[in-house]
């Protein structure tokens, strides 16, 4: 490349830098509008050239459809063969109409979206690709039977490509156009989104953060009040009644297990005692065999009733007699064992004492019972528990969906700044400027 003269350096100086780009700031709702202007200017400007455009289409259609009439009722200009002229006929009838049919009528509005832009320029596209298929296919035998008429159709015909390119070009430019525009308004529309549920976020979280403020005043006026209850003289005299209720369920069950070890340890005499029966070699009343079966399959049911233990009582004589008899086969030690604790039984009144301490205790029990439950305490112990529970939980809970909403939110922030800086980058090559976008 041939540099400047030096004279004109040294007249005009150095070549100007070029200009430094325009900075433009604007809000998101601005940007928007601006969008949406431009989108506007560009349909307008679009509309105005191709409405002169398709003006100049409906001539040349005219036009063409008129060299088409002439070249359907023009005379052959040479003298050919038969099989030619007919081929020749034929092919100039298929040429004119299917010409006439691809080029039809082209709307001329005043205005056209972007939707009816595509359709348009898809309607034009698909007339240049039918009528150039017509020409290929049948031109050959027409051209050369009406030469002439032919070449003037085909010279209009090309005409009217040449102004369907045009219009192709200007569709085409606007459509791409409109695809940008409307991608920065997508992308603000994003943004706005974006910004709209960040905002509900802070919302939400700040009303939950007002209640988890307000839970756990109620948790510790709640527990203070627990603690008041526990601590009173009442409530500490009902504990110890609790204690005592235990120590006499623990006796109760200790007794029991006494009564049923007791006549658990002669279980096996007492099968004996039951073949004896079974094989018809001990009499026995029938009240005395339920009460056998009961020492067997459930001695503490023989504390349940006085004649029931009279009944064990003397079964246990009987057992006695049958031991000392030798009726119930054992080894001598083990006979004497069986007899001493039968002889304890009896001797001592022991069934009977441990039925007279089991009602005894069973009656301390209920009193326990009743004075606790005509107390309001307990009842207001366990309504404090269940609502502190109930606190913490929600508490729980919101502190949760705090911590959620603070996670969404700056992943959020995040996509926002991505977002403007798309937003940017697209609206700087739509506009023209350098788009600044403001808070």
């Amino acid at each position: 490349m041939v540099g400047e003269p030096m004279f004109l350096r040294k007249i005009f100086g150095k070549k100007p830098n070029a200009p430094e780009p325009q900075v433009e700031e604007l809000s998101i709702d601005s940007l928007g509008e601006r969008v949406g202007k431009l989108k506007q200017e560009k349909l307008s400007e679009t509309q105005s050239k191709l409405n002169a455009m398709l003006d100049r289409l409906s001539e040349e259609r005219e036009a063409l459809l008129k060299e088409l009439k002439t070249l359907s009722e023009a005379e052959p200009t040479d003298e050919v063969y038969p099989g030619l002229h007919k081929t020749a006929l034929e092919a100039r009838r298929l040429l004119a109409d299917k010409l006439t049919r691809a080029v039809t009528a082209i709307e001329r509005r005043g205005g056209f979206s972007t939707d009816e832009l595509a359709t348009l320029n898809s309607r034009l596209t698909k007339m240049v690709n039918l009528t150039t298929d017509a020409i290929a296919t049948h031109s050959r035998y027409v051209r050369a039977l009406f030469g002439s008429h032919f070449n003037s159709a085909e010279l209009r015909l090309r005409r009217l490509h040449g102004l369907v390119r045009e219009v192709n070009v200007l569709i085409e430019g606007t459509l791409g156009k409109m695809r940008s525009l409307d991608l920065v308004s997508s992308k603000i529309s994003s943004q706005k989104e974006l910004l709209h549920r960040i905002e509900d976020m802070r919302t939400n979280a700040k009303s939950l953060e007002n209640q988890v403020v307000a839970l756990e005043k109620l948790i510790e006026n709640e527990s203070n009040q627990m603690a008041r209850l526990i601590n009173s003289e009442e409530f500490k005299s009902l504990d110890a009644s609790g204690r005592e209720l235990e120590r006499i369920e623990r006796e109760i069950a200790q007794v029991k297990g006494a009564a049923s070890s007791a006549i658990s340890g002669l279980s096996r005499p007492f099968r004996k005692m039951e073949k004896l029966v079974t094989a018809g070699e001990c009499q026995m009343d029938r009240e005395m065999i339920k009460v056998l079966e009961l020492c067997i399959e459930n001695p503490l049911e023989v504390l349940s009733s006085d004649e029931k233990i009279a009944s064990t009582n003397a079964l246990l004589q009987k057992m006695i007699k049958l031991l000392e008899g030798g009726k119930i086969s054992m080894d001598d030690r083990e006979r004497k064992k069986r007899m001493k604790l039968a002889r304890e039984l009896l001797e001592e009144k022991k069934l009977l004492k441990l039925k007279e301490r089991l009602a005894h205790l069973h009656a301390d029990m209920e009193i326990q019972k009743r004075a606790r439950e005509q107390t309001s305490l307990l009842k207001q112990k366990a309504e404090l528990e269940e609502s502190i529970e109930k606190y913490r939980s929600d508490l729980k809970r919101a502190r949760a969906t705090i911590e959620e909403l603070h996670r969404e939110s700056q992943l959020a922030e995040k996509d926002i700044d991505k977002n403007l800086r798309e937003i940017e980058k697209l609206a700087t090559e739509v506009i023209g400027a350098i788009v600044k976008l403001t808070s």
